[in-house]
């Protein structure tokens, strides 16, 4: 499959997509997703948070609800539009870029298995970009899956119905570029479109490397259950945290 570097911006620009990104927001529990999140980061009253990136903003509305004043950034505006509606304060911008001010929040987190979109240089740009953003002691919550658990496990089909759209993955593992390539097809009554992701698969050791590479100085790897991470674990959460 060829890998087009720019993937995310014909995906993210599916209207397709988009209703589906819209009713997992319908369909899943994002008041005990805030819950977890605001467990997993410890968060006190008052604390700062960065999300990156923000989608329609349900992890960002109920973490200000939470007394957590807290921005989002994303690059579709639809997703945008939708957030501004439900009160979230959001920027439109890179991943990559920093663009809020150095040392300004207390927390950052990146759900949905939104890292590792891009090449090397760039998953470190937007691993920086999080860093930069946190205060001395800020924790950085990174919501993935790793190939520890993963690909012992891999499936390279899958099909699935969400609403009433359709949704058939084709996925190979590239061991040379370690990344997940996937062909997919949505369909919803007589629309049909296709469309191809790469994304990044890290081990747990490897992000723990790259984090620590762009200011971060300890780790703690949970899964999403909140529990240590272990090789049942179906999905990472990875906690890092800058020196004092």
């Amino acid at each position: 499959m060829a890998r087009h570097a720019e993937w995310w911006r014909d995906l993210f620009a599916s209207s397709l997509w988009q209703h589906l990104q819209l009713s997992w927001d319908d369909a899943e529990d994002a008041d005990e997703a805030t819950a977890r999140v605001v467990d997993a980061l410890r968060l006190r009253g008052g604390e700062r948070v960065l999300d990156v990136p923000a989608g329609t903003g349900r992890i960002a509305t109920r973490l200000r609800s939470r007394r957590h004043p807290t921005v989002g950034i994303d690059a579709t505006e639809r997703f945008l539009a939708v957030a501004r509606l439900a009160g979230a304060p959001v920027i439109r911008a890179d991943m990559r870029t920093s663009v809020v001010r150095a040392g300004s929040f207390d927390a950052a987190i990146c759900m949905w298995g939104s890292f590792g979109y891009f090449d090397e240089a760039g998953n470190r740009a937007q691993a920086r970009a999080l860093a930069d953003a946190l205060a001395p002691r800020g924790r950085c919550l990174i919501d993935t899956l790793a190939a520890d658990t993963l690909l012992p496990r891999f499936e390279p089909e899958g099909r699935w119905d969400l609403a009433d759209v359709h949704v058939e993955e084709r996925r190979r593992y590239d061991e040379r570029s370690r990344r997940i390539e996937t062909a997919w097809t949505f369909w919803r009554a007589d629309v049909r479109e296709r469309r191809t992701t790469s994304v990044r698969l890290y081990t747990v050791a490897e992000l723990a490397d790259l984090l620590e590479g762009v200011g971060f100085s300890s780790f703690q790897a949970l899964d999403d259950d909140l529990r240590e991470f272990e090789p049942s674990s179906q999905r990472l959460w990875m906690i890092a945290t800058k020196p004092g």
